[in-house]
This record gives structure tokens, C-alpha cells and sequence, in this order.
């Protein structure tokens, strides 16, 4: 039986379905993606797996069950190179980055439906100014996405040509609109609610997005996001606990 140049015991794609708890169908979407293999062939054809093979599906199946948003996923896709290419300390490196930048999450969401639900207009007590860069490490987005508030109207009028700063009112509603964006509300009805607070509206602009119904579906969706980090979490601490508790393949 050909192993693909490996030794140890040999599993069919139905034995680790029943191991991993991953349809076979699922597993064979995994290897075109390339996330699994490269797999051997027995004697009749048969694809056989082994326990590198394991590992990466188990991998596989924590990694899509996240994302939550563009950022972690670009984090979590390179989880999945580490783990196809079997280079377990790109794979830990990778691992560590992904739990660290959903914390990052965790923390920037938690600031933004305080920020939302409470404060959303009120000026810092010290006035810090950020760079285009600052800003967006401290949100969590790239300056790219900042820019393409800026064209949209969402923070406010600036001279043209000129080198911009952001004080800690306008990072304040940065968090706002990135959770806004992150639960699923339209660029639209964000625009709508910004320019109303920018325009000295406050009360215009809780009615556009936050009377008694709307605030209630924030609430819910801002509570459902951070859960949904929050599980993110844990699957990041078992994407470390597969590698420590995975023999010396």
C-alpha cells in the first residue's frame, strides 16, 4: 500500500469522518482547498489518510467555524498554510497571532458598545492626536478602511491636502462604526446616524439608529458579535492544545 512515503497506521476518508466528526464530502472540499494533504493511494486506488491527516481536518474544522470578520480570517488562513505544509512552529507562531488578534477584538468591541450605547458624542477629558496609522492599529482596521469612511462622509469634513489627525472623539466613533459595520448594519443607514452627530444632532441621529426598537436590535447584535468572539476564543485555545496534545508525527 503506498503510503505517500509516511509510516504508521492508515485511515480511510470514512474512519477519519468518524474520528474528526467531519462529513467525507467536507473533507474531500478541504484537500481541493488544499488545507489537507497531499493524501496516498492504496493498492485499489483508495485515497488513505494518516495522523498529519487528522490534525489538519481537526484544524480545518476549528478555523471554519470562525472568521467573524475580514481581519481574522486573513489570521486563521494562515493557521490552515502552517497546518497543510506541517511547519508546526509557523503553525504555533500562527496560532498565537490569531488568539492575540481576536483578544484585540474582544477588547475594541466591549470599548465600541460602551462607546455606542452610552457616550457616543461625549469628548475624552485629554485629547490625544493619531496619525491615519495610529488610528487604524488602534481600531483595528487599515488606513485604507479610514479613508474610505472619510469618503463617505462618516467622520466628518476635512481641508483637502492636508495631513490628517483624529482625536480621541473621532477614535471613539471610528469603534462605533466598525462594530456598526461588523453586525451587519448598511453603510447607509450608518452615514445617515453619523451625519446627524456631526451636524450637532444628537437626538436625530438615536432616532435614525437607536430609538427604543432600533437600540434593542443593536444591543442584540453587538451582544450575538462579542459572543461569537468570545467562542472564537476558546476555538483558538484549542487550535494550541491540537498541537500539544498531537504525537510527534
Amino acid at each position: 500500500m503506498d503510503k505517500g512515503g509516511k509510516t504508521g497506521t492508515v485511515y480511510r476518508i470514512g474512519e477519519i469522518a468518524r474520528i474528526t466528526g467531519v462529513k467525507a464530502g467536507t473533507i474531500r472540499f478541504y484537500e481541493k482547498c488544499g488545507f489537507v494533504g497531499p493524501v496516498g493511494r492504496s493498492a485499489n486506488n483508495y485515497r488513505v489518510y494518516d495522523e498529519r491527516h487528522i490534525f489538519q481536518v481537526c484544524v480545518c474544522k476549528l478555523v471554519f467555524g470562525g472568521f467573524v470578520n475580514r481581519r481574522l480570517r486573513g489570521e486563521s488562513m494562515k493557521v490552515l498554510d502552517a497546518a497543510a505544509r506541517w511547519d508546526m512552529a509557523a503553525y504555533g507562531e500562527a496560532v498565537e497571532n490569531y488568539r492575540r488578534a481576536v483578544e484585540e477584538d474582544i477588547d475594541r468591541t466591549e470599548k465600541a458598545i460602551a462607546i455606542c450605547m452610552e457616550r457616543m458624542g461625549q469628548k475624552a477629558a485629554e485629547e490625544r492626536r493619531y496619525t491615519k496609522k495610529e488610528a487604524a492599529a488602534a481600531v483595528g482596521v487599515t488606513p485604507e478602511a479610514i479613508r474610505n469612511w472619510e469618503r463617505n462622509g462618516l467622520l466628518g469634513v476635512f481641508e483637502p491636502y492636508q495631513k490628517r489627525y483624529y482625536g480621541q472623539a473621532l477614535i471613539n466613533r471610528m469603534y462605533v462604526i466598525r462594530l456598526l459595520l461588523d453586525t451587519g448594519y448598511s453603510m447607509m443607514a450608518i452615514r445617515s446616524f453619523m451625519q446627524e452627530y456631526i451636524n450637532g444632532r444628537a437626538g436625530e441621529a438615536r432616532f435614525l439608529l437607536l430609538d427604543p426598537k432600533e437600540s434593542e436590535e443593536l444591543r442584540y447584535r453587538s451582544d450575538r458579535y462579542l459572543e461569537a468572539l468570545r467562542e472564537l476564543r476558546d476555538k483558538t485555545l484549542q487550535l494550541r492544545a491540537l498541537a500539544a496534545d498531537s504525537p510527534n508525527i
